[in-house]
C-alpha cells in the first residue's frame, strides 16, 4: 500500500501514511487524537455525532459519504470540509482542524474533600544493618535481608519479589539499608542510596478525566495532584462508544487498554517530577473507576458488559501487579482495585461514598456523581440504595451542536436579562468564545426557560428576537453570541436539539432520583439533604440545575458540592486498610436497582422530558 504525506495544522504535523485509510485513523495513529491540539472524535469515529469536522485545503479525500452530507452543509463541503472518520485518504493531504474540532487543555477537577484519616498502608518501612558480601561474610544481600526481618522484626519467612531481586545488585558497602515490605513480601530496597519517603499513588481514573494523588504513605500528606484527559477518549467519548471499539477485535481492545496505561504512566511521571521522586519510588497504587474503565484496565471479558443486563465479569476487589499491567512503578508494587457494585456502578462510586462520608449519613440523603455515566446513591435509615442512568455526554460537550469540553474558550457562564434579548456570557480563560461546555448548556438552558424563551415541553418561542431559523432550513436556534464576538467567525447558538439533548439527560438524572426514591417507599419531601460529586457537578450551578428539574426543589443550603469526592476516597483507600476494608463493606451493603426494570420507569421518565 501506497503512502502519502498528510500534513495536520494547525498543530504543525507532518507525516507519511497509508493511502485507503481514513483522516481520523491518520490522526489516531500520529498521536493527534490523544492530548491538546488533537482531533476530537465522541462517537468513536463510527460517523455518528458530526464532531470530527475538518477542512482539507488540498489534496483529494474522496467524494462525501452519506454521513457527511447529513452533517454538513453543501456550501460546507463546497469549502473542504469534511468529517475526519469518513473521508479516506487518497494522495497527498494538507488537513486543517478547526478551533471547534480541537482537543485542549481541559479544566480538570482534581481537588475533593479532606478526610481525616490515621496513615495505616498496607506497605511498611523497616531499617536494616547490611553488610557488604565478601570471603569472609559470604551472606547474599537477600539472606541478610530476610535474616534481619526475622530476627529483629519477627516476620515470619519473608519473601523478595522475584523481579526486585533481579534488579538488585550485590551489597558493595557496609551500611543501614531500608527495605519495603508488604504482608511477608519484600517489594522494594534501598541499599547504599538514601531512601525517599514511602510514596503511594492514589488514581480516579474517569470517562472522560483521570485525577492522580502522589501521597506520603508515612504522613499522609498529598506531595503532588494532577489531572489528565483520559487518552481512550480518541476512541469514543463515552463508555458504550469504547466498549463497542473493543469488541471490534482483540487489537482494537489491546490499544484500549495500552493507550490508558501510557496515560497513567505519563500522570505518574509527571507527580513523581513535582514530589522530586520517581515513578520507581511508588510502591502502592489505588485505581478507582467506573465498570467500563475497571474492566478495560484489566483486559477482562466486556461483551456482557456492552449489552443488557450489562454484568460485570467481576465484582470483587482486585490486586495485581503493577508491572503485570505496564505500569512503571517499583519492582515489585501492587495495584489495588476497588470492587464494583453493579452494571456501571463502578469502584469509583464506592470511592465517593467513602470519600464524601454517605455511609454514615444520618439524613436521608442523595449522593449523585454526575458525569457521562452518572451513579447516584440513596442514604436512608442506615441503608443504602444505587443506580445508575446514562445521562449522556450532552454535560461534556457531546452531542451539542456547538459543544466542546470545558476546556479555554469554552463558555462556561450563561445569564439573560430584559426576556432573553440581554445575553451575558463567561468563557473560560476570558477569551472569544470557541463553543459550550456542559456548565454553559445547562445555564443557557435554565436562562431560556426561566426568561420565558423555552415552554415546559422544551420548545422555543419563534416570536422571540433571538430565535431563528436558519436559512437553509432545519430546527430553531437561540442565537447566543453574534460572529464578530466569537474566535470562530461563526455565530455561536443553542438549538432546538440541543436543547432536547439536556432534557435526555437531565430527565436520566431526575427519573434515576424518583425511581431510587421510590423503591425505598420515600418522596422528594423525604429528602434531607443532596450531596453534588464529580467535575461537573462542582462547577454547575445549582439554581440553574434545580430549574431546569434535574435536581430535586429544595432549599440551596441542602445541597453540598464535594468536588472529586471519588479521587478522595481512593486517597483513603491507598493510605489505611482499615478505609479499604470499609469500602469493600459498603460495595457489599448498596444496594442496586436496574432502572428499566422498573414497572413505573417509562412514565417516570417520559415526565422527566418536562421543564418544571
Amino acid at each position: 500500500m501506497k503512502e502519502v504525506l498528510v500534513d495536520f495544522q494547525p498543530v504543525g504535523r507532518r507525516a507519511q501514511v497509508a493511502a485507503g485509510q481514513t483522516i481520523l485513523a491518520a490522526a489516531q495513529q500520529l498521536g493527534l487524537a490523544l492530548g491538546a491540539g488533537g482531533l476530537t472524535a465522541p462517537c468513536g469515529g463510527r460517523g455518528l455525532c458530526g464532531r470530527c469536522r475538518v477542512r482539507v485545503a488540498a489534496g483529494d479525500a474522496g467524494e462525501p459519504t452519506p454521513a457527511e452530507r447529513r452533517f454538513l452543509k453543501q456550501e460546507q463541503l463546497e469549502q473542504g470540509y469534511r468529517l475526519a472518520c469518513q473521508a479516506v485518504i487518497q494522495g497527498p493531504l494538507k488537513v486543517e482542524i478547526p478551533p471547534e474540532s480541537m482537543l485542549g487543555v481541559q479544566k480538570l477537577q482534581v481537588e475533593g474533600l479532606d478526610v481525616a484519616v490515621v496513615p495505616e498502608a498496607p506497605v511498611k518501612r523497616y531499617n536494616l544493618p547490611l553488610t557488604r558480601t565478601t570471603i569472609e561474610n559470604p551472606r547474599p544481600l537477600w539472606q541478610q535481608v530476610a535474616g534481619e526481618l526475622e530476627a529483629t522484626y519477627g516476620l515470619d519467612r519473608p519473601e523478595v519479589d522475584f523481579n526486585l531481586a533481579l534488579a538488585t545488585e550485590p551489597l558493595a558497602a557496609d551500611g543501614t539499608g531500608v527495605v519495603t515490605v508488604r504482608g511477608s513480601e519484600v517489594i522494594n530496597i534501598y541499599a547504599g542510596r538514601p531512601a525517599p519517603p514511602p510514596v503511594g499513588l492514589a488514581v480516579d481514573l474517569g470517562t472522560t478525566k483521570v485525577a492522580g494523588f502522589l501521597i506520603n504513605l508515612e504522613t499522609g500528606a498529598t506531595l503532588s495532584a494532577d489531572g489528565i484527559m483520559n487518552p481512550q477518549i480518541a476512541y469514543g467519548e463515552d463508555v458504550m462508544a469504547r466498549l463497542g471499539y473493543a469488541l471490534e477485535g482483540e487489537a482494537e481492545y489491546r490499544r484500549l487498554q495500552e493507550v490508558a496505561i501510557e496515560g497513567l504512566n505519563r500522570l505518574a511521571a509527571t507527580l513523581a517530577e513535582k514530589a522530586g521522586v520517581t515513578t520507581t519510588d511508588i510502591e502502592e497504587a489505588v485505581i478507582v473507576g467506573n465498570t467500563a474503565m475497571h474492566h478495560l484496565l484489566l483486559h477482562l471479558p466486556v461483551a456482557q458488559l456492552a449489552r443488557a443486563p450489562y454484568v460485570p465479569a467481576l465484582t470483587t476487589p482486585v490486586e495485581v501487579k503493577a508491572r503485570r499491567l505496564g505500569l512503571n512503578f517499583s519492582p515489585g508494587a501492587y495495584v489495588y482495585l476497588q470492587p464494583v457494585i453493579a452494571g456501571f456502578v463502578g469502584g469509583d462510586h464506592v470511592a465517593m461514598i467513602l470519600g464524601s462520608r454517605l455511609d454514615e449519613a444520618r439524613k436521608v440523603t442523595l449522593g449523585l456523581d454526575i458525569g457521562t455515566n452518572t451513579e447516584i446513591v440513596l442514604s436512608y435509615g442506615g441503608k443504602m440504595l444505587s443506580c445508575s442512568c446514562a445521562s449522556g455526554p450532552a454535560f461534556e460537550g457531546a452531542h451539542i451542536a456547538q459543544g466542546m469540553r470545558a476546556i479555554t474558550g469554552a463558555i462556561a457562564a450563561v445569564r439573560l436579562s430584559d426576556d432573553g434579548r440581554e445575553v451575558y456570557w463567561e468563557s473560560i480563560g476570558g477569551v472569544p468564545p470557541l463553543g459550550i461546555c456542559g456548565s454553559g448548556i445547562l445555564d443557557a438552558v435554565a436562562e431560556l426557560y426561566r426568561t420565558g424563551v423555552l415552554n415546559a415541553s422544551g420548545r422555543l418561542d419563534l416570536n422571540h428576537p433571538r430565535v431563528r431559523r436558519p436559512a437553509g432550513g432545519g430546527p430553531a436556534e437561540f442565537l447566543l453570541v453574534p460572529a464578530e464576538e466569537t474566535g470562530i467567525d461563526s455565530d455561536l447558538v443553542v438549538t432546538q436539539k440541543d436543547i432536547s439533548e439536556i432534557q435526555l439527560a437531565k430527565a436520566a438524572i431526575a427519573s434515576g432520583t424518583l425511581l431510587l426514591l421510590e423503591a425505598a417507599g420515600l418522596t422528594v419531601a423525604d429528602l434531607e439533604e443532596v450531596v453534588v460529586a464529580g467535575a461537573f457537578g462542582t462547577h454547575l450551578k445549582l439554581e440553574s440545575a434545580i430549574t431546569i428539574g434535574m435536581f430535586p426543589k429544595l432549599p440551596l443550603a441542602a445541597f453540598r458540592q464535594v468536588g472529586n469526592a471519588a479521587g478522595t476516597g481512593a486517597r483513603l483507600a491507598l493510605l489505611s486498610m482499615d478505609e479499604r476494608q470499609r469500602g469493600e463493606t459498603i460495595a457489599r451493603q448498596v444496594g442496586y436497582i436496574e432502572l428499566m426494570t422498573r414497572p413505573s420507569f417509562q412514565n417516570v421518565f417520559v415526565n422527566s422530558l418536562m421543564l418544571p
